[in-house]
C-alpha cells in the first residue's frame, strides 16, 4: 500500500534504543542504532515555559513517519530537518494509521 502522505516528509531520522548486551557474564544496556537516515515529518504542536527559579522551555512535537519504521515508545532520536538543523528527542506514544505513525516527541531546554 503506498503512502500518500510520503511525500511530505521533509526530515531524516536516526532511531536509537537501549539494548541488552552481555560482556564477561554482565549484561549491561547499551545504545544502539535501530534505523539511520529514514524518512519523517516533524511538526511542532505548542511549548510550555515551566520552572523556578531555573526555567524550563518543554516543547511538544509530533513525528510522523511510515508504518514500515521500526520504532518503540522510549526511542531516542535525532532528527535532521531539511535546513541542516539536528534535534535530539525522545519518542512519545506511537499510534498507527491507515498509512503512517503519528507519535507524540519530547524535547526539553533549559533557558
Amino acid at each position: 500500500m503506498r503512502n500518500p502522505y510520503a511525500r511530505m516528509y521533509d526530515a531524516k531520522m536516526d532511531v536509537y534504543r537501549w539494548t541488552d548486551v552481555e560482556i564477561d557474564g554482565i549484561t549491561k544496556q547499551v545504545k544502539t542504532a535501530v534505523a539511520t537516515d529514514r524518512p519523517c515529518r516533524y511538526s511542532s504542536s505548542g511549548q510550555v515555559s515551566t520552572g523556578v527559579p531555573n526555567p524550563a522551555i518543554v516543547n511538544s512535537h509530533k513525528l510522523f513517519c511510515g508504518l514500515e519504521e521500526d520504532i518503540r515508545e522510549g526511542d531516542q532520536l535525532l532528527i535532521t530537518l531539511r535546513t541542516g538543523k539536528n534535534i535530539e528527542a525522545d519518542l512519545g506514544e506511537c499510534h498507527p494509521y491507515s498509512y503512517q505513525w503519528q507519535c507524540e516527541i519530547k524535547r526539553d531546554d533549559n533557558v
